[in-house]
């Protein structure tokens, strides 16, 4: 089926509905590549938008097992075997949302391995995290790590939010007087020193001191601003608003830091710039904000106003092409870690600056 749409001509001067149309047309020609693509020798740039236009996104790596970020073998040999769609997999089951330190940590939340992935790559250490206490993690599904560099695992299934120290050591739980009925995605605010809670089922934001007690709680089920249908993920940019994963109501959501709604953007449809299932969310030191769409397998970005820049991926498991997109996470040095479950990898990008074009009027 057609995804590509023109763009509105009547819209700013940013990307034209011709190089948007082209990047998301590439992207829709992939939906069947799902096998491993043959090897060519040296593997040439891959960019988003593509060319002509100038580079403004760029892919870096996968990674997959501990060995991709450096990690010595004597510390991944406790990266279990999965069995996954019918074969073997090295590493991680279903990476599903991402975390990453100011020291280089990267934390992979992945479910269906009932576990938290701890890479250190300054210490050439990995961890896999599988216990809270005294019980097993069941279905840990977001993560977040503070400016002490502890780490915050979200557990659907218990409705649990556990707090482990910087080497991965259990603290116990947190936040449990807010009776959060499913916490699904997690952000820190570092200068707030607040942890933000998606409470999926409970279809409410809370936002956590860090003592663990409450300090926001805004949302409640419906249509209207500030309302949600099942969310499931949140992102904070630098002026200290919240951007939602509104999932059910297919839009995104601003809200300031006292929970009063702010903006919206987006509608359902299976066009370029709409969405049908939205996994996760970021924003990069520019503010544009980059939503994951887990049935088309692609990465869309935004302006803050809502308005559609470009499109990243495709479905496949090449490099630069994802097969149910789920977590983001953008560090300080812009660089796009995307949890690519079904591929059980996750896909570092970066991005290169300058987004919005030059109006020429």
């Amino acid at each position: 089926m057609s995804r590509t749409h023109a763009m509105r001509a009547t819209r700013p001067a940013r990307w034209t509905a011709r190089g948007v149309a082209v990047v998301f047309a590439a992207a829709m020609l992939a939906a069947c590549a799902h096998g491993p693509a043959p090897s060519t020798g040296a593997r040439p740039r891959i960019v988003w938008p593509p060319a002509p236009d100038p580079a403004r996104i760029e892919f870096v790596q996968s990674i997959s097992t501990p060995k991709d970020v450096g990690i010595r073998a004597s510390w991944f040999k406790r990266a279990v075997l999965w069995i996954a769609r019918g074969r073997v997999v090295r590493g991680m089951a279903r990476p599903f949302a991402i975390a990453v330190g100011a020291d280089g940590r990267i934390v992979v939340a992945d479910p269906d391995a009932r576990s938290v992935h701890l890479f250190d790559p300054t210490r050439s250490r990995y961890e896999r995290l599988v216990k809270a206490g005294d019980g097993p993690l069941v279905s840990p599904i977001g993560v977040a790590i503070d400016t002490a560099g502890q780490i915050y695992v979200s557990d659907s299934a218990s409705g649990e939010v556990h707090r482990f120290d910087e080497r991965g050591r259990w603290l116990g739980p947190f936040g449990t007087a807010a009776e959060i009925g499913r916490p699904t995605g997690l952000a820190y605010d570092t200068r707030a020193e607040r942890l933000y809670v998606v409470d999926t089922i409970g279809h409410r934001i809370v936002g956590l001191d860090s003592d663990g007690e409450k300090v926001l709680d805004a949302g409640r089920r419906g249509t209207g601003p500030g309302e949600f249908n099942y969310p499931v993920a949140i992102a904070i940019d630098r002026d200290g608003l919240l951007y939602v994963a509104d999932a059910m109501n297919f839009r995104i959501q601003v809200l300031d830091g006292a929970g009063q709604f702010v903006r919206e953007f987006g509608r359902p449809g299976r066009a370029t710039g709409q969405f049908d299932k939205i996994k996760g969310l970021a924003l990069d030191s520019d503010g544009h904000v980059y939503v994951s769409d887990a049935l088309h397998d692609v990465v869309q970005v935004f302006d803050r106003e809502g308005r559609l820049l470009t499109v990243i991926g495709g479905s496949g498991s090449r490099a630069g092409e994802f097969w149910l997109p789920a977590g983001l996470y953008i560090d300080a040095s812009d660089r796009i870690f995307v949890a690519d479950s079904a591929n059980h990898r996750i896909q570092v990008l970066r991005y290169l600056g300058s987004l919005v074009a030059e109006n020429t009027g």
